[in-house]
């Protein structure tokens, strides 16, 4: 076994409002590992990221499966899969990067060989049918493989009760509209199908075995960093666009001067700023009879 370590860095974030997966993917890269650490990745190994985003995930595992091992990078979007091809190449393990150009939506890719392990970080609820995307991906398994999603955990928290400006419980407020607009999004798509269940029996209605939960904390609290600061402000920015339809007229009011540079109530300039969120991770394991 070989223990994922931290190999990649990202970019420095830009501290506007357009989010930079790479810088994103820099902040929370920690969680990711230790969400990866339980994966017991050995060398030689043959894993599929689907979803690879920007790639620090990819190249964290291909790290781990040494020279002779392989990382299939599974992606609809040609744009993320130059990028994560990018990172490795950077990180010096492009090599043992495969990209494969795939819809989730389309069932099970087709690769030339089985699988030892499969990951997939914040993709699958995505899907229209989140049990057929989770059978897709068990598909991908040899017999004995295992399978590890990450999605769900907490809400994030990065600004106090009462910033001063609008009510009280601001983002608290935005969690709840942003719910309704996801829920909306979600099932305003022809094929959407209803989970009605966690993604634990999720994994286990898939035929999975030995299935188990972990969650990792990310905390990064105030004073944050620039890069940090940046990641959050683009974030909240893109919560409260996706969100606006749903939130009351004066908490878009609020939300508004909150995320203007030029507003002197604007949150990049708060001292009291800070990140902090838990991730989840659902693994399970493909019987050896399968």
């Amino acid at each position: 076994m070989t223990t994922i370590q931290r190999q990649w860095t990202g970019k420095p974030g830009t501290g506007t409002s357009t989010q930079d997966p790479a810088a994103a993917e820099a902040v929370f890269l920690d969680a990711t590992l230790s969400l990866l650490g339980s994966l017991a990745v050995a060398p030689g190994a043959v894993v599929v990221d689907v979803g690879p985003g920007a790639g620090s995930a990819t190249v964290a595992l291909a790290c781990a499966v040494g020279d002779q091992g392989r990382v299939y990078a599974v992606d609809l979007d040609p744009a993320m899969l130059d990028a994560t091809l990018e990172a490795a190449r950077a990180a010096g393990v492009g090599d043992r990067v495969r990209p494969v150009l795939h819809d989730l939506e389309d069932g099970t890719p087709a690769l030339p060989e089985a699988a030892d392990i499969v990951w997939s970080s914040w993709c699958v609820h995505h899907a229209h049918d989140w049990d057929s995307a989770v059978g897709a991906l068990v598909g991908l398994l040899r017999p004995g493989g295992v399978l590890c999603i990450a999605e769900g955990g907490l809400p994030t928290r990065c600004l106090p009760w009462d910033i001063g400006t609008g009510r009280p419980g601001l983002e608290g407020r935005l969690d709840e509209a942003h719910d309704r607009y996801f829920a909306q999004w979600f099932f305003d798509r022809p094929a959407a199908v209803r989970p009605r269940r966690g993604w634990s029996e999720i994994l286990r209605g898939a035929g999975l075995v030995d299935v188990t939960a972990h969650t990792t904390l990310v905390d990064f609290p105030a004073p944050l960093s620039e890069q940090v600061r940046a990641v959050v402000l683009a974030e909240l920015a893109a919560r409260v666009r996706r969100a606006g339809p749903y939130l009351a007229d004066d908490d878009r009011a609020a939300w508004a001067r909150l995320l203007d540079p030029h507003d002197d109530a604007w949150l990049g300039r708060r001292g009291d700023l800070a990140l902090l969120s838990a991730r989840t991770a659902y693994q399970g394991r493909s019987p050896h009879n399968s």
